[in-house]
């Protein structure tokens, strides 16, 4: 029997090219790819292909996560020299397995590290099972900030321009810009990434207005709060529309980044209740000690009128702007900020998803943001993003149907992703054993 070759029958199909359902259908799948796709009744099994049962079931493309961070060498200055992690130590055999637990086959690193170029190789070469990762080095600023090597710091225009073309030859996807730039560096960095080709994600330099970045070209802005801090306070519906306006009318994406917020409020909350989530059991002993270490440092030593201060932007601004920029035709993206506390990295893909809906998107149009419009900003959408005949076979197998209550997207079946078919039992049970 061809491992290479799958049909899967009777399953409900939401293909994502439009918001509906194409019911008892087999698809075929040969070498990665979607062959065929036709009633059931009338689509005939290929000799040899491996048989999977979905009746009463529903397919959709895979999920991205496009604002992601990784475990990595640099993350070890948070930890004292006897407790540092070897790079013996990072399986991400078993890093990586929640992403695709989860659906999750493509995410974007937001500061991704030095051995995350082999690693994403590694991935491309069969190796590893990981999701696809796409990869932006960070650049800042100098000052209180990401120390290298998870960044790299630039003091003068000259050396922007020199880390982004290191970048560049190191093999990295793209540039991240950070908080503490100031106009000269970030033009040189903007500049120098469009002669080099990379995409520029990443915040709203302080030193910078959103209309700056946006005339700017930057690509990407990864969270709806970089938007409010320029709000400065005024959280009434006209600013709100006025920035969704200009920020919809641009070339410039988002990711909302809602459960980021949400998972920072809980903190303040209800630390212990987020912390004893049966999903914490999948989190690598270094992302449990990057949590301890940014709660300890950061988010417990905020102070109540503060933490007032990030509710209120939460509720008054961060969700109505996200609410206003996909009214006014924004695409967004779905991103978790995974690794940041207690965002867990696969699982934290369907929290944002329920907080689009929560803000009043519908299902579909929450999925799109993690279906369609990732492969839309990659510039891919002729290979992936909606199933079609021809396009890559990356899917995940859903007990209920999603567009009905989005809850249903964490009711995994099955996932298939670069020609594996991974059956919820054996899901489980790997998941069960990561770090037993």
């Amino acid at each position: 029997m061809s491992s290479q070759m799958y049909a899967i029958e009777n399953v409900n199909v939401i293909p994502m090219d439009a918001e509906r359902v194409l019911t008892a259908q087999t698809v075929i799948t040969q070498n990665g790819r979607i062959n065929n796709i036709g009633d059931a009744i009338s689509t005939k099994i290929p000799a040899g292909a491996h048989r999977i049962d979905a009746a009463g079931q529903y397919l959709i493309p895979a999920l991205a996560d496009m604002h992601v961070h990784l475990e990595g060498d640099a993350w070890n200055l948070m930890f004292p020299p006897e407790g540092q992690f070897s790079a013996a130590d990072l399986d991400f055999n078993k890093i990586l397995f929640p992403y695709i637990a989860n659906g999750v086959t493509t995410v974007q690193v937001m500061f991704a590290l030095p051995d995350h170029i082999q690693l994403r190789e590694r991935i491309r070469a069969g190796e590893i099972l990981g999701p696809r990762l796409i990869l932006n080095r960070m650049i800042d600023g100098p000052g209180q900030t990401w120390p290298p090597p998870i960044s790299t710091l630039v003091e003068t225009p000259a050396c922007a321009q020199q880390a982004v073309r290191d970048a560049r030859a190191a093999g990295y996807d793209g540039v991240k810009v950070y908080s503490l730039l100031n106009q000269e560096y970030y033009d040189a960095i903007l500049t120098t990434a469009k002669e080099n080709g990379m995409p520029v994600s990443g915040h709203i330099p302080d030193a910078l207005s959103v209309e700056y970045i946006l005339a700017s070209g930057q690509r990407l802005i990864a969270h709806s709060e970089e938007v409010m801090k320029h709000a400065q306070g005024n959280f009434d519906s006209e600013q709100i529309d006025y920035f969704a306006e200009i920020v919809a009318n641009s070339d410039t994406w988002i990711t909302p980044t809602l459960t980021t917020s949400r998972k920072i409020l809980a903190i303040f909350d209800d630390l212990q209740g987020e912390l004893s989530r049966p999903e914490i059991n999948c989190l690598h002993p270094m992302a449990r000690g990057i949590w301890s270490y940014l709660t300890e440092n950061i988010y417990l030593k905020i102070p109540p009128d503060h933490q007032q201060v990030i509710r209120e932007g939460f509720e008054l601004f961060q969700r109505p702007f996200t609410k206003a920029l996909h009214d006014k035709g924004s695409k967004l993206l779905t991103g978790t900020d995974a690794l940041i506390p207690t965002n867990i990295p696969g699982y934290s893909i369907h929290d944002e998803l329920a907080e689009l809906v929560g803000i009043g998107l519908t299902p579909y149009e929450a999925l799109l943001a993690s279906t369609t419009y990732p492969m839309e900003y990659l510039g891919e959408l002729d290979e992936a993003g909606t199933l079609e005949v021809g396009k890559r076979a990356d899917l995940v197998l859903l007990e209920a149907n999603p567009l009905e209550d989005i809850a249903n997207s964490r009711k995994i079946k099955g996932v298939m992703y670069r020609e594996n078919w991974l059956k919820h039992p054996d899901i489980r049970i790997r998941l069960e054993n990561l770090y037993q």
